[in-house]
């Protein structure tokens, strides 16, 4: 009985394996499986044509064929067909993927500007610029955000303003064109309520720059040269009077700085006995005395050019006025008088203005003449 089992147990084995070699040596040649080619190269011919998931199915279905019967001798016409298309295709669909990205991206950018959600602007914009840095029709909107924002003490804006329009102002300045024009045929750059002509641009960007260093970084004379920029070149901003305003409030700034300085200086010369110090104390004095005078001239200067580029009308009367106050206080301390007041502004406006980056002149006090014939 054992023996029968035994050798029953070696019937089942031996079996399972002619059953498994069975198998094997019965499997299909791919190479004759027509129907399988049939059915993969039938999917890639259906869908290479379609739409963009079409034409994934068919690039799948071609690298299934070449893998299962691309060394059959009766598949090397359509094995070449399919080694030749699908990398052209595949290209295609990675470019139509990458297209189709950056059109949603665009969309996310041109509602954020226009709904001014401008988080969703900025963070659009930014992989926009990622992948095209000099569009300006982008940058622009992301160079004049913060300015506007400012006014309303929003400042999140202002380090990507900043930034972006530094790098707006250097492309319009080398001379990057637009790639579009307004209904009136004129080249502009941006979108929006932010599109532009080159010269507004650039205007509006350097009185952005200018003001958010002034106003909010409190970086005045970093400030400086981008308002003299908007003063010196034609542009929207250039008749903007707090252009000038703010240049005069600066030479105000400093002069009660040195007015200060002057003041203690008087005090001090009062302390002193010594003869020869209290020459050189009463000379130093006045040297600073003379850069006071140089720096309200300066003032003078500027608060003059806003005046003028103020509109006569009821919304900038008391504006206007109070301007033309601050000119009247400077020139009655500076010369001593009041009449003559108009003729200077008028004279002083004529001249160019002085570059507020450049070194302020003294401007000493004239000295009374010297008598030297002993008569009164």
């Amino acid at each position: 009985m054992n023996k029968f089992f035994r050798f029953a147990g070696h019937g089942f084995a031996l079996a399972a394996v002619l059953a498994v070699g069975s198998t094997v040596g019965y499997a299909q040649d791919p190479c004759e499986d027509f129907d399988g080619q049939a059915a993969v190269y039938e999917k890639f011919t259906a869908n290479m044509a379609g739409d963009l998931a079409k034409r994934k199915v068919a690039v799948t279905a071609g690298k299934e064929y070449l893998e299962k019967y691309g060394a059959c001798e009766g598949s090397k016409d359509i094995a070449a067909y399919l080694k030749t298309n699908l990398p052209p295709m595949e290209e295609a669909i990675k470019k139509q993927e990458a297209a189709e990205t950056t059109a949603k991206l665009f969309e996310r950018y041109d509602a954020g500007v226009q709904k001014r959600n401008y988080d969703e602007a900025y963070a659009a914009g930014r992989t926009i610029l990622a992948q095209y840095p000099d569009n300006l029709n982008v940058m622009l909107p992301l160079s004049l955000i913060g300015l506007y924002e400012s006014y309303d003490k929003n400042f999140k804006y202002n380090e990507d303003t900043l930034k972006y329009a530094r790098q707006a102002l250097q492309m319009l300045k080398s001379g990057k064109e637009a790639t579009k024009k307004n209904k009136e045929g004129v080249p502009v750059y941006g979108v929006f309520q932010f599109e532009r002509n080159k010269e507004d641009a650039i205007s509006e960007l350097n009185y952005t720059i200018a003001y958010i260093l002034y106003h909010v970084k409190n970086d005045k004379k970093g400030a400086l040269p981008y308002y003299y920029d908007v003063a010196q070149n034609p542009g929207a901003l250039r008749e903007e009077p707090r252009v000038y305003q703010t240049v005069g409030a600066y030479y105000l700034e400093n002069a009660g700085k040195i007015g200060e300085e002057i003041a203690k200086m008087i005090e001090e010369l009062k302390t002193i006995t010594d003869e020869d110090a209290r020459v050189a104390k009463d000379a130093e004095i006045k040297k600073r005395i003379a850069l006071f005078n140089g720096y309200t001239e300066r003032a003078l200067d500027a608060y003059s050019r806003a005046h003028k580029v103020t509109k006569d009308d009821a919304a900038n009367k008391e504006y206007k006025a109070g301007l033309y106050k601050t000119i009247q206080t400077l020139y009655e301390r500076r010369f001593d008088k009041k009449d003559g007041i108009d003729a200077y502004i008028a004279s002083t406006v004529a001249k160019p203005m002085p570059n507020p980056t450049t070194e302020v002149s003294p401007v000493a006090e004239s000295e009374p003449a010297t008598n030297t014939t002993g008569r009164n």
